[in-house]
């Protein structure tokens, strides 16, 4: 992970101990210390180690990350990872929306109905994944955090003063 540097709140996108923005995937993510700090979980504790928790908060971002993109037009995904990245107004929501899917991740092991196969090993039968998995890929109130922020709107989206700066 090539996390930035910038400690600056005024600055966007910026670390802090909860949430730390990675250049390679052009993501937030939970920090194992914000885990603790804002759900009272020991990541590290639960998962064995530290470097299976940090992969923990990156599979959380990704699911929430690819969750938005799934409802966005492919040109949209750029204007909404820019949105996420430089919006003050959006990094607490954001902020919130990962930890609501990392509580869902930690108490109920959801993250692992992704990884299904869909085969009845036993029987031999494939099981219709749609009955297997249903709709839980994120948590109730994941989804009703990004839904309030405009991130699932489904349409075109624009913003004029688009800057490349490498940071998103």
């Amino acid at each position: 992970m090539d996390l930035i540097t910038n400690t600056d709140t005024s600055i966007f996108p910026y670390n802090d101990t909860d949430m730390e923005y990675d250049l390679d995937t052009r993501q937030y993510l939970l920090t194992v210390e914000g885990v603790s700090n804002l759900l009272g979980e020991n990541l590290a504790t639960l998962l064995g180690n530290t470097v299976k928790a940090n992969l923990f908060c990156v599979e959380a971002s990704d699911i929430v990350y690819n969750y938005i993109y799934s409802y966005s037009q492919i040109r949209q995904i750029t204007i909404k990872r820019y949105t996420i990245a430089k919006d003050g107004d959006l990094r607490e929501l954001f902020k919130r929306a990962l930890i609501a899917q990392m509580r869902y991740m930690v108490r109920s092991g959801a993250n692992l109905l992704g990884d299904m196969h869909g085969v009845n090993i036993e029987k031999g039968k494939a099981l219709e994944l749609s009955s297997l998995r249903g709709n839980v890929l994120v948590s109730a109130q994941t989804h009703n955090l990004l839904s309030q922020s405009g991130l699932l709107y489904a349409g075109y989206m624009y913003i004029y003063d688009l800057d490349e700066d490498g940071t998103w």
